[in-house]
């Protein structure tokens, strides 16, 4: 466990949670779920990324390094011929693949031993999120959706390591939330903030298949002024970067909305999707955040009342600077803002954590609320009976 080294401000944390004595509470029932979980050497020195990289090098390496001697030792053999050269352009993929299988047996012991470590601190993490969310009435979902497309049909595999297999079964049973990822999916916001190129059909393929690959995680539902809410992150790979966490908040609305509205911060591409729609850009109302934000709505009094400047506020707190973007359309509201992981109470990567990383997650739970009050509050919702 990491020193902590900034103060807490535990009344504020329970203020704001309306959780009485959460300090108490943390080191009560939060702490004996996560203080045994395995934690990597050096993890204090070095980010969970190069924690995972430096324990899967070797295994990386030799792969690599076997498929380019094996390539060069076919490329002499060959002697540039013509049949060479098409024999090694149909065996380049299956010798590359192969390479990674064998290195993958080879240190078999090393790769199993990490992906249960994971386990056990997915597992934990899992325990004292749930806890927490039961504590101040929400449900947390460990995996929306449930296993990764690319790790379910990994799984399938008849010489898969047991271990994989027996976390996408895990990954599988700790999921839920379809329909506010399904609403997710349909806005358009679940995908890198880069343009994508060509026919409208091509997009929309090119989009579903993005989505179904995205790594999600971390859910939570609830109700907060009246209003229905669920939330998750999805994971952005970004190369040589570490990776981008998405805070997607999915809100249904009182009643249908008929037109769509999209909001976004400046300097980045709208939502993907919705090749019919009309936009017409309007601005945000609230005169402080104009040189932040931007808008386009197909119905100019739907997107006043969804996006009025209280919402536009909370969600400029919530970003913390970040980018933002988000739609409303059909029964729900999307949001998607960019940041660090931040539910990270434990990191299933090299086991870290600290009373800062509880404290920083509650923190995290408690802006979430707040946005939801502020919707709440747009669409003057009462509870339904």
């Amino acid at each position: 466990m990491a020193e902590d080294k900034t103060p807490i401000d535990w009344q504020d944390i329970a203020r704001r949670l309306d959780l009485p004595n959460a300090e108490r509470f943390v080191h009560r029932e939060i702490r004996p779920l996560i203080e045994d979980v395995p934690i990597e050497d050096g993890a204090a020195k070095q980010s969970s990324s190069q924690m995972m990289n430096r324990r899967l090098q070797k295994p990386l390496f030799v792969a690599t390094a076997g498929f380019g001697l094996s390539f060069t030792v076919l490329l002499i053999l060959t002697n540039d011929s013509p049949f060479g050269i098409l024999l090694l352009f149909f065996l380049a993929i299956p010798m590359f693949f192969l390479s990674f299988i064998v290195s993958a047996y080879a240190y078999r012991r090393t790769i199993t031993a990490a992906l249960i470590d994971g386990q056990l601190r997915f597992v934990a993490r899992s325990k004292a999120l749930k806890k927490l969310a039961e504590q101040i009435g929400l449900t947390y979902v460990p995996s929306p959706g449930g296993a990764p497309e690319a790790l379910k049909r990994l799984a399938t595999y008849r010489y898969t390591p047991q271990p994989i297999k027996d976390i996408a079964a895990m990954l599988e049973d700790h999921g839920g939330m379809d329909e506010p990822l399904a609403a997710a999916r349909k806005s358009g916001v679940m995908i890198g903030l880069g343009a994508i190129l060509g026919s409208t059909e091509q997009k929309e393929k090119h989009y579903a298949a993005a989505v179904a690959s995205v790594k999600v995680e971390d859910g939570f539902q609830g109700t907060r002024g009246g209003i229905t809410f669920s939330a998750f992150e999805w994971v952005q790979s970004v190369e040589d970067e570490p990776d981008v966490h998405h805070l997607v908040l999915v809100y249904r609305a009182p009643q249908r909305l008929y037109g769509i509205t999209q909001l976004r911060s400046r300097h980045i591409t709208w939502p993907v999707g919705h090749p019919d729609a009309t936009f017409t850009p309007i601005g945000v109302v609230a005169p402080a955040f104009e040189d932040r934000f931007r808008m386009r709505t197909t119905d100019q009094v739907e997107a006043r009342t969804v996006f009025d400047p209280l919402v536009i506020a909370r969600v400029a707190e919530l970003a913390h600077g970040e980018t933002v973007r988000a739609v409303a359309i059909g029964e729900h509201l999307v949001f998607d803002i960019e940041g660090a992981d931040r539910f990270a109470m434990v990191d299933v990567l090299d086991g870290r954590w600290s009373e800062q990383t509880i404290a920083d997650t509650m923190i995290n739970i408690a802006e979430m609320l707040e946005l939801s009050e502020a919707i709440a509050h747009a669409f003057n919702l009462r509870a339904r009976a």
